[in-house]
């Protein structure tokens, strides 16, 4: 697993845009091809695409000659595709960066949720679900749920590619042991409904 220590990259591994592009290069692609995989136009994703080149998240891998045009082969590296965590100086140093790139993947899915539940349906238009419940459970059951929970979601991503793992706090054995009310919010949308 890669341990971030950039800023700029964690920004960008946190990017919605950045980490659908990352995403569809897992083979060697052009922007145009990007811009259709995504819906966009092509024009809105150079800088992006560059953005990432230069962070060493995407590499290019060919150039094709099409008449008068060049296309570009873009491919994400290896340090792109692995499994990632913040690293703890990282999120000491710029815990309020991370926390806005968290708050930006947050908010639109609220924003939609918001919408949807001022429409006044039983189900939705859109796809977004708000699951919260509130146990009280010991710090080893709450060790055990976080950690059934983390696969779950990692073997989905995995598949995808690529996920990012924040690791636990280290409990003492009395917390362990302390019953304590846990607050689970899991908020789910699709991010072109909420764009």
């Amino acid at each position: 697993m890669k341990k971030i220590d950039d800023i700029e990259i964690a920004k960008m591994m946190l990017d919605v845009r950045k980490r659908s592009i990352i995403d569809i290069a897992s083979k060697p692609v052009t922007v145009s091809q990007i811009a259709e995989e995504l819906n966009e136009k092509q024009s809105r994703l150079y800088y992006h695409v560059k953005k990432l080149e230069e962070a060493g998240l995407l590499e290019l891998v060919e150039t094709r000659q099409q008449g008068n045009l060049i296309e570009k082969y873009y491919q994400r590296t290896k340090v792109a595709g692995e499994r990632f965590e913040l690293d703890e100086a990282l999120l000491r140093e710029h815990h309020d960066s991370v926390m806005e790139e968290i708050m930006k993947l947050l908010e639109p899915g609220l924003k939609l949720l918001q919408s949807e539940l001022k429409q006044g349906k039983s189900d939705f238009d859109k796809q977004v679900n708000l699951m919260i419940s509130l146990p009280t459970l010991t710090g080893r059951e709450w060790e055990t749920s976080h950690d059934r929970m983390m696969r779950s979601i990692r073997e989905e991503s995995e598949q995808q590619g690529s996920f990012e793992d924040y690791s636990l706090p280290k409990l003492s054995e009395e917390d362990r042991n302390k019953k304590s009310k846990y607050a689970y919010i899991m908020l789910s949308y699709r991010v072109e409904d909420a764009q």
